[in-house]
Formats: C-alpha cells, sequence, structure tokens
C-alpha cells in the first residue's frame, strides 16, 4: 500500500522570519522567480515556468502541476510525462485531496498504481512522490505534484522541502494575481447580460480581423442580426423574461459560429458575427445558419430575426463601411417583411482595390510611425 506522511512547516504566507531563515542564495532564487512569474503574458505561461523553474532547481525527472483559482484542478504545466494527462477534479486522488485539505506537503513512498490510480498514469509504479499544495492566504488553488528522489533520505528531505513550499507558495501568489488580471480583462471584453464580446471588443476584433485580411488578401464578412418585434417579449412578459432570452440567443450564436468567429452584442436586441477568411461566395449561408440558430434558441415566444450580411473588400472600404453596409443590408430584411437574411449590394473592382491599397498604406505609415528614431 502508499504510505504518506505529513511534513512540517506547512505553506504559509513568507513572513519576515521564514524570509531571513531561507538564506540569501534562495531569497534571491524566489524573488528572481516572483518576478518572472509575474511578467509572464497570461496564467498558461506562468505555470509552465514555475514548473520548469523546480524542475531545473532540483532535477525532478517527472512533475506536473495542477490548479485553478475555481478549484477546479486541471493540469496547467507538466514536465517528463509520456503522455499528456485529462483534467483532474478532487477526489480523483487521495493523496492530492488530503494535502489541500490540510494544507500539508504530502509523500507517497512507493506509489501503488492500484491505489493511486490517477498517479499511476503520471508516474511510474513504486516512485516516490511529492504532492506540494499551491496556497495563499488560507486559500488553496492547485498542488505542485514531482518525482523526487527517494524520500527515504531524511537530509535531502530537510533541504528540499522547504524551499520547495516556498516556491509553491510564490507561484501560488503570482497565479492567483494572473488570474485575477485575466478575470477583469474578460470582464472588460464582455458584455454583462449576454457574456459574449461587447461592442468595445467587437471594434477591436474587426480591426484587427480587417488588417488582417489586407495583409492575407482573405476577405473579411460582417452578419447583423436584429430580433423581430423584441419589445413585444419585454412588454408581454416582462423584462427577466427578455434578458432570458438574449441571453439564450447568444448562446445560439456561439454554438453555431466556426471557431475563428466572433460573436458581438451590439447593442440591445441587435447581435453582430465577424467571419474572417469568408467572401461574399460564402457568406450569405453562414449568415442564415446564424439566423435560424437566433430563431431556435429558448424563449417564452417564438423569436425571428433579421439578417444584413456584407462582406470586405467587395461591399466597403474599412470598417465603418462594412458596418454600414451590414446594417443597409438588415434594413432591407426589415422592409421585405422580417425573418430573412439580406447580401449587400457590391461596390466596383476598382473600389475593391483602392480599398485594400488604402489599408496596406494605412498599416505602413503606422508601423513607420512606432519605429524608433536613430536618436532614441
Amino acid at each position: 500500500m502508499a504510505k504518506d506522511s505529513a511534513y512540517r512547516p506547512v505553506l504559509r504566507p513568507v513572513d519576515a522570519a521564514a524570509v531571513v531563515g531561507a538564506g540569501s542564495a534562495e531569497l534571491h532564487r524566489l524573488l528572481r522567480l516572483a518576478t518572472e512569474l509575474l511578467a509572464a503574458p497570461g496564467s498558461p505561461t506562468a505555470a509552465s515556468r514555475l514548473l520548469d523553474s523546480v524542475v531545473e532547481m532540483y532535477g525532478f525527472p517527472r512533475g506536473v502541476l495542477l490548479g485553478a483559482s475555481d478549484g477546479w484542478l486541471p493540469v496547467l504545466a507538466s514536465h517528463g510525462l509520456s503522455e499528456p494527462s485529462p483534467p483532474v477534479g478532487l477526489g480523483r486522488s487521495a493523496v492530492i485531496t488530503r494535502a489541500l485539505e490540510e494544507n500539508a506537503t504530502r509523500a507517497v513512498c512507493g506509489l501503488d498504481a492500484g491505489q493511486e490510480r490517477w498517479l499511476g498514469q503520471l508516474f511510474p509504479t513504486g516512485a516516490d512522490v511529492l504532492v506540494v499544495p499551491l496556497a495563499a492566504e488560507n486559500r488553496r488553488y492547485g498542488a505542485l505534484v514531482v518525482q523526487p528522489p527517494s524520500l527515504r533520505d531524511a537530509g535531502w528531505r530537510d533541504t528540499v522541502v522547504g524551499p520547495l513550499e516556498r516556491a509553491a507558495h510564490c507561484g501560488a501568489l503570482a497565479l492567483r494575481t494572473l488570474w485575477r488580471m485575466e478575470h477583469l480583462e474578460r470582464l472588460a471584453a464582455t458584455d454583462d447580460l449576454t457574456m459574449i464580446a461587447n461592442r468595445r471588443t467587437f471594434d477591436a476584433s474587426l480591426e484587427r480581423e480587417l488588417n488582417r485580411g489586407a495583409r492575407s488578401g482573405e476577405p473579411v464578412s460582417l452578419v447583423i442580426l436584429d430580433l423581430d418585434h423584441f419589445g413585444m417579449v419585454n412588454n408581454d412578459h416582462g423584462h427577466p423574461a427578455g434578458d432570458e432570452a438574449l441571453r439564450n440567443v447568444a448562446a445560439a450564436l456561439s454554438i453555431a459560429c466556426r471557431d475563428l468567429d466572433t460573436a458581438a452584442r451590439y447593442g440591445g436586441e441587435e447581435f453582430a458575427v465577424i467571419l474572417p477568411d469568408c467572401g461574399p461566395d460564402r457568406c450569405l449561408d453562414i449568415a442564415e445558419r446564424l439566423r435560424l440558430a437566433v430563431a431556435s434558441a429558448p424563449a417564452v415566444t417564438p423569436l425571428t430575426a433579421s439578417a444584413g450580411v456584407a462582406s470586405y473588400p467587395k461591399h466597403a472600404r474599412d470598417g465603418e463601411g462594412l458596418v454600414q453596409a451590414a446594417d443597409d443590408a438588415l434594413l432591407l430584411s426589415k422592409r421585405a417583411g422580417r425573418n430573412r437574411t439580406t447580401l449587400a449590394a457590391g461596390v466596383s473592382e476598382d473600389n475593391r482595390r483602392l480599398a485594400v491599397a488604402q489599408r496596406l498604406t494605412a498599416q505602413s505609415r503606422l508601423l513607420t510611425d512606432r519605429r524608433p528614431s536613430a536618436g532614441d
């Protein structure tokens, strides 16, 4: 059977005494680690850097970092594993669960794959395994699981376990900060009600896709959908029912979109979907599919939508023109009786070429303006 034991000290906030006790060399490593983690572009990179640092420091042949801000434990980073492992939740590993519940480092001397099936998929049978909680301010965010040299060497335990706990604590603080920043960024980028992209994100995404399309020569299409007679839902059934319908419509659009598309709430009961790498020959069919998806969304009364679709550079020179072309097509759908999709009228070939040339010229000027001068 696998045996485990608790080590002291358990994870705790690093105070001045702990810092002094850690020694100047270790303190320097912790400060450098904290700086590298907080400078990471996101939590996935920080997780990889944390595990890489620990593995490099002690030469662990295998290791895995689990964690998330919500208590679920997906695999954030791994080292030396034969194959990627699936996400793991609390309860899938008894030793990990116990380490997190007690907020204490735990060790398995001689892994028994029958007792610890999930750990047995990651580490060889009979290997020693060390589980260190990632904790900060009485909250557990995950666990660092590594295969050390023999745990039967008491001197090794005293030398490694304490520094490893402090590194895990440092990592927990950094990851918590990054997760909070990413959460705020998601809130700023999404609509409060529907939880899809908001108008600000839509504008930025459309500009980015048009720039990419101008460079690659690939078209970009835009679909604008407006719910027909939606005011009657609010008037007859109340605003909570209308809000629920809008959330369901947003979910239906998200499911119907391709992976590379961006669905956004454009305003009120209007939605917009950006279709990269999609020209006039395909965008009408995709727009119709999106419109039918809206009609299938659950609501207190059946919903329909009118849609307008336009494509860059065939129907517009820039983002503002593309929105206007799609909106004009939407108005035609409304005037024709609603519950239909209309493709925008095309522009001349000369205007199409001018649109691409203007955008490429604008990008070139922007790059020139950003280039540092010789005196900088």
